[in-house]
């Protein structure tokens, strides 16, 4: 099961990878003749990336990677003992830290990154 996982989320991840047309050229901005700290259209500017809000985050997306976190830290086996296997979450804690919490983490996160991608690209999400 945790093998076609992978390999679909690997299927994903590949199919994801679209190369896209020529970006266009950010614009211009001329220095004023004037003595100004700052540009008045540059701060608009700026404050309106930053003011955007994702329309890409949706609940569908938060499931696929609340899933894939859960299946990673589920399944990852260290020195023979993973949460699937019967240890419990606080020896797994007590025993590895929190390097191993935060490395399953990491590591969900990227899968599910991939899947993310992948469902993106395919039509599903």
């Amino acid at each position: 099961m945790q093998r076609l996982f992978l390999l679909v989320a690997m299927f994903a991840a590949c199919s994801a990878m679209v190369l896209s047309g020529p970006r266009a050229a950010a614009p211009v901005v001329q220095r004023a003749s004037s003595v100004k700290m700052v540009d008045p259209s540059a701060v608009d500017a700026a404050s309106q990336l930053l003011a955007i809000a994702d329309p890409g985050f949706t609940p569908a997306k938060t499931a696929v990677m609340a899933a894939s976190n859960l299946l990673v830290m589920g399944t990852t086996k260290i020195q023979g003992k993973s949460l699937i296997g019967g240890t419990k979450h606080d020896e797994m804690v007590d025993t590895f830290g929190m390097t191993w919490l935060l490395a399953t983490a990491s590591l969900g996160h990227i899968v599910g990154v991939g899947a993310i991608l992948g469902l993106t690209a395919t039509g599903v999400l």
